[in-house]
């Protein structure tokens, strides 16, 4: 098994499969998925088998802290069914948590399904606000925490 980061066009056939089925190839675009600071990871079973587990981060200010130069949101984090539960969302996580580490830390966030929001909770990421419907796609609670510099562990 083996976790990487990745180009953009890695992450979107799952992204969209898992977390977007329904709607149209564009909605798994992000509008930061090209640019330099993005980072994506990937997990595959070994180097030469399919994607099973994906998730991006970008910089992009919490909608509570619209200011902050250091937010960094964690998005398209997806498993296939049958991968779910073996831990590779976590490891897909902390390789984009040691991404924001290793760019001088700040304020990872996110819009956590709440099917999720035990993986980001065990990450150290705590609830903020009120759940909320995202009309099309589900329950969601915004979560977050701070990565210092370095190498988050």
């Amino acid at each position: 098994m083996a976790v990487e980061l990745v180009d953009a066009q890695v992450v979107r056939p799952l992204r969209r499969a898992v977390l977007r089925p329904d709607q149209p190839v564009a909605n798994s675009r992000y509008p930061a998925d090209d640019d330099p600071s993005t980072a994506h990871a990937a997990v595959r079973l070994t180097k030469d088998t399919h994607v099973v587990a994906v998730g991006s981060v970008l910089l992009d200010p919490p909608p509570w802290a619209p200011h902050r130069s250091d937010g960094w949101r964690i998005r398209g984090m997806a498993t296939l069914p049958d991968a779910r539960r073996r831990g590779f969302g976590s490891l897909v996580l902390q390789a984009l948590l040691d991404h924001v580490g290793a760019q001088g830390g700040g304020l990872a966030w996110c819009n956590a399904r709440v099917s999720a929001q035990t993986l980001y909770a065990r990450a150290g990421f705590s609830p903020r606000g009120e759940i909320f419907d995202l009309p099309g796609i589900g329950p969601h609670i915004q979560m977050f925490r701070i990565v210092t510099g370095g190498i988050p562990h």
